[in-house]
């Protein structure tokens, strides 16, 4: 049997389990760095998709000047639901400046997003557009 001494020594040299030690070190990060990136394109795309479905409102809105504010809502929460996306509340309005009548169309939701071991937490989306309207 070895004296208490040697094997102390033995032991602080032993190396066997330093990559063990490390990866559980570095793969925490990495891992954390990673969802940090997958979350923020599922945000990024969130808010892209509800610009893009503005967007097509605001084009109803161009192309037939007497569209009503439920054709609107409509046609932008319909893309949407196609984009697996929550409803929206849109609001849309017309305004005049002399001769020139512009369209604006503002939508906004609200999303929660449940990050592991970390949390949950809310996001409120908001997209807007104008468009002048014909006569």
């Amino acid at each position: 049997m070895m004296p208490q001494r040697f094997r102390a020594r033995a032991f602080a040299r032993d190396t066997g389990g330093a990559a063990a030690v490390e990866f559980a070190i570095v793969s925490t990060a990495f891992l954390t760095f990673l969802f940090a990136i997958a979350y923020l394109g599922i945000i990024f795309f969130t808010d892209a998709t509800l610009q893009w479905a503005v967007e097509k409102g605001s084009r109803l809105a161009a192309i037939d000047p007497a569209v009503t504010q439920t054709e609107i809502a409509t046609a932008v929460n319909t893309y949407l639901t196609s984009a697996n996306a929550p409803a929206a509340s849109v609001s849309y309005t017309v305004t005049q400046s002399g001769t020139m009548k512009t369209a604006y169309i503002l939508a906004t939701f609200s999303k929660s997003y449940t990050v592991p071991m970390i949390r949950t937490f809310e996001i409120t989306y908001s997209a807007n557009a104008s468009v002048p309207l014909g006569s």
